[in-house]
């Protein structure tokens, strides 16, 4: 997402164990916990999209 550009929230209650592996990509790429879940989520999202076509 670019500096400036609109954003809303997404409230998740997700497992700890997803948490911790958010937190651990974040950490490894240098990125926020918050970045991180943007990122897995937009991959996952495409993934699904190529998985459905």
């Amino acid at each position: 997402m670019a500096r400036g550009e609109r954003r809303e929230s997404l409230n998740l209650r997700v497992p700890p164990e997803l948490k911790r592996q958010v937190e651990e990509f974040a950490d490894a790429a240098g990125i926020s916990i918050n970045a991180a879940a943007c990122i897995l989520l937009a991959e996952g999202l495409r993934a699904e999209r190529r998985r459905t076509r």
